[in-house]
């Protein structure tokens, strides 16, 4: 697999190095989080400033997303008079549409990432106000992935328990304990259909 350098010493082969703009916000940590869990699990993503993106690009074979209008493929876009955000242009051309609670997701991504969303979506405001406070706490850009990539994991997981609790709600409302509900919900998640990684 051929492979670059780029500053910094770090080696990476081209089919896994993803770009995209620098002082990462809501859409830039859900997409390398959406890109990891269920594009490509070895990704690696360099952060720059948007005019030197194509550039990048041009030099390394990187993927780019979420540039703020430099016309890649994988940025914000309007279909049928609605705003989608880059979250959501990943999705579609990787085809994730099976999995019920990633849609979910996607659904409050786009809300936090798009005008108007907060107001629409209450939940939006979780995912902007760990955007916005968690890089004032890290030294980077990808430590800022790194601590923020468990909120989403856990947003992932708090819609996969409600799918397994409306399938499975005369078997929960057995159970005596909150340990014992968890147990069987845990479990119970293994039997969801999921988006596969490819």
């Amino acid at each position: 697999m051929k492979a670059f350098k780029f500053p910094g010493a770090f080696l990476f082969p081209i089919l896994m190095l993803w770009t995209t703009r620098n002082y990462v916000h809501v859409d830039r940590v859900a997409c390398p989080w959406l890109i990891r869990r269920f594009v490509d699990p070895e990704a690696q993503f360099v952060f720059l400033p948007r005019d030197e993106i194509m550039e990048f690009v041009e030099k390394t074979g990187a993927i780019p997303f979420d540039t703020a209008g430099t016309g890649v493929e994988l940025d914000h876009f309007e279909e049928n008079g609605v705003k989608y955000c880059t979250f959501d242009a990943i999705a579609k051309k990787y085809d994730l549409t099976k999995d019920k609670a990633l849609i979910e997701v996607q659904k409050i991504v786009r809300a936090a990432d798009t005008s108007g969303g907060l107001e629409r979506e209450p939940m939006a405001w979780l995912l902007e106000v760990v955007a916005s406070g968690m890089p004032l706490l890290c030294n980077s850009d990808h430590e800022a992935l790194e601590k923020e990539f468990p909120v989403y994991d856990a947003l992932y997981a708090f819609f996969q328990r409600k799918i397994v609790l409306e399938q499975h709600k005369d078997q929960i409302s057995e159970l005596k304990s909150r340990g014992e509900r968890r147990e069987f919900i845990k479990k119970a998640l293994n039997s969801l259909p999921t988006q596969k990684k490819v």
